[in-house]
């Protein structure tokens, strides 16, 4: 995949390890190689195949490699490549973004930061927006996981192929295409996709609850499925629809919509690519107290004008190391609450 003017500026571990969606389910980060691999959908929005996308070192291109298959028809490699560009925000109106980021932000250039990595579709960005309310971040991982999972089970009744070896698509002809893949974080092989809006409409809320436990959430996010399957609720008219004038605008259309507070709101708008909305929620506010000393601090009160994505993520990396390179049984550890018990229990040791 061509990089073109985005070479200059892309870095891909700085791309996707600069968000916490990156560790969530179905994307797998491996350190060792610096690959992101995860299930994507081929052109029938139906068929999942495993995908993994890495950088050769001094290179102006991604090699992006589909397992599991031996071509690819060309409706299938637009597909593959539209979901990857969009998850890596790859395209002539984000190099712009960047390049005006960068003006105003030299240390962010320095360190190719930018790119606000987020998922394949809308949709799955929304639904995991959701995940991150009011729980634990944890939590938040296990949602995405049983999600992911379901998806297994829903998508040809859970059947999985196994192959002893890979093959690589050589992006002419689809062939023997597998519907659902597993997935086992330990060796590394990719597992059920994100379920689509019109896998989840297939499932009733009780049944969402036993195999994913989404609490009140089930409820906002099968409606929400429902009504973008039934065209009540357009996703893509929130990415094309808008623009930096009509920010506001598409912000309270989003509120309006059952399910969505403001932190989720702003979540959904940063992943579009707008960011005049700060999501801020209890970990930006442990974030601000501790780096810049506000105390008595609320949502409300939060001054979104010192917020920093890169600071908090230059604040984590100081406590745990590169997020890069943190295996994902660590990836729950990674908040603000872990970094205080933690303090907390050395000083009552001290």
């Amino acid at each position: 995949m061509e990089l073109g003017e985005s070479a200059k500026s892309f870095n891909l571990e700085t791309v996707v390890c600069n968000h916490g969606f990156f560790m969530m389910a179905p994307n797998y980060w491996i350190p060792t190689t610096k690959t992101l691999m995860r299930v994507l959908r081929l052109s029938d929005s139906i068929t999942c195949v495993i995908v993994s996308i890495s950088h050769p070192s001094n290179r102006n291109f991604l090699q992006v490699e589909v397992h599991g298959m031996d071509q690819l028809s060309s409706l299938d490699k637009d597909a593959i490549l539209s979901q990857v560009g969009r998850m890596l925000r790859i395209s002539a109106q984000d190099e712009r973004d960047m390049e005006e980021f960068h003006k105003v932000n030299p240390q962010a250039k320095n360190k190719c930061f930018g790119r606000l990595f987020r998922s394949p579709t809308l949709f799955e960005d929304v639904i995991k927006s959701i995940l991150l309310c009011n729980c634990p971040w944890i939590r938040s991982l296990q949602m995405a996981q049983a999600l992911c999972d379901l998806q297994l089970k829903l998508s040809s009744k859970g059947s999985v192929r196994k192959e002893s070896k890979r093959k690589r698509a050589s992006f002419d002809d689809k062939k023997h295409c597998p519907n659902s893949i597993a997935f086992d974080r330990n060796t590394q092989i990719p597992s059920g996709n994100f379920p689509s809006p019109k896998e989840l409409s297939s499932v009733n809320e009780k049944t969402l609850n036993q195999h994913c436990n989404l609490g009140y959430r089930a409820s906002h996010i099968l409606r929400l499925a429902q009504k973008i399957e039934n065209g009540t609720i357009k996703l893509r008219a929130f990415e094309e629809g808008y623009d930096l004038l009509s920010t506001d605008k598409l912000y309270y259309k989003l509120l309006k919509i059952k399910g969505f507070g403001p932190f989720a709101c702003a979540n959904i708008m940063m992943c579009i690519g707008f960011y005049q909305k700060i999501p801020v929620d209890t970990e930006t506010i442990k974030h601000l107290k501790e780096v810049h000393g506000m105390k008595l601090l609320t949502k409300r009160e939060t001054n979104v004008q010192i917020y920093d994505k890169m600071e908090r993520v230059d604040y984590y990396e100081k406590r745990f190391g590169k997020l890069s390179e943190l295996p994902p049984s660590n990836y729950g550890n990674v908040t603000g609450s872990y970094i205080e018990t933690h303090d907390s229990e050395r000083r009552i040791k001290e």
